[in-house]
């Protein structure tokens, strides 16, 4: 059985790859024609530093002027498109948007923007064959002052194994927190769970609980349908550490969860 939720509280999803080698032929001034492709539903561009620094790329494609990242944008900004020499990308930003569910829309459409890539890659940039070597899903959830959670004070509310160190010092300001824990169910799969606090940035003030969860893998120069398994793989992980770590009582009273056959 797989459970899914009605409520969540993810507020940003990331599906990642990177390739190995990198498409060297792919330089700037083809952007625009991938953009061609694909400006309906992204009417947006800009540029971004790429993941890793300048400085890596410079290395390994040997340019003066290193190719940036570049995000191509949805009208509503829930969804963004990032690409670079080296990686593709599609994150779902929530905004004032319901989240549409991972297996039944957001991978089909990193599916359909990737192959769109893919023919783009082949016919215009003269690259055959594009080589995943690391996948990427992340999952950022975020609670912000609510019914069951105040502040850090109720984390264990929300986290039931998680504790904040008594070091016997008064504080006239809440407790920080940042703490990052590292599962490796495979050896192809690597979960990285994180939960901090903070304020809301758009809401100065306001506190927030981020529980954030990344799926990595390393699998070494595969084609598409190969990440297309880690990613399912990878999916089932990360809803089974959720589910684990935080309170069933709250998933129950508030995220309301369903469960469905494998």
């Amino acid at each position: 059985m797989k459970v899914r939720f009605h409520n969540p509280p993810i507020n940003e999803l990331v599906i990642a790859t990177y390739f190995d080698p990198p498409l060297f032929t792919l330089r700037s001034e083809h952007i625009g024609l991938f953009w061609s492709k694909i400006r309906n539903a992204f009417p947006t561009v800009e540029q971004q530093a790429p993941v890793g620094g300048a400085e890596a790329f410079d290395a390994i494609t040997g340019e003066f002027f290193p190719m940036p990242r570049f995000w191509f944008s949805a009208e509503d900004n829930v969804n963004l498109i990032q690409l670079q020499k080296n990686a593709f990308m599609l994150n779902w930003r929530r905004r004032d948007a319901q989240y549409p569910h991972f297996a039944e829309n957001l991978k089909p459409a990193f599916d359909k923007y990737f192959r769109i890539f893919e023919d783009f890659a082949r016919e215009d940039v003269g690259v055959e064959d594009i080589k995943i070597d690391l996948c990427e899903l992340t999952y950022i959830n975020t609670i912000e002052a609510c019914e069951y959670w105040q502040g850090p004070q109720d984390t264990a509310k929300v986290v039931p194994s998680f504790a904040i160190p008594e070091t016997g010092t008064e504080s006239s300001a809440p407790s920080a927190f940042n703490c990052t824990y590292v599962y490796v169910p495979s050896k192809d799969l690597q979960l990285r769970v994180s939960i901090r606090n903070g304020e809301v940035t758009t809401k100065p003030g306001t506190p927030v609980l981020v529980l954030e969860i990344k799926a990595s893998g390393r699998l070494g120069q595969v084609g598409k349908s190969i990440a297309d398994e880690w990613f399912e793989r990878a999916h089932d992980a990360i809803i089974a550490s959720f589910v684990g770590m935080t309170s069933e009582d709250i998933q129950q009273a508030h995220w309301k969860p369903v469960t469905e056959d494998a």
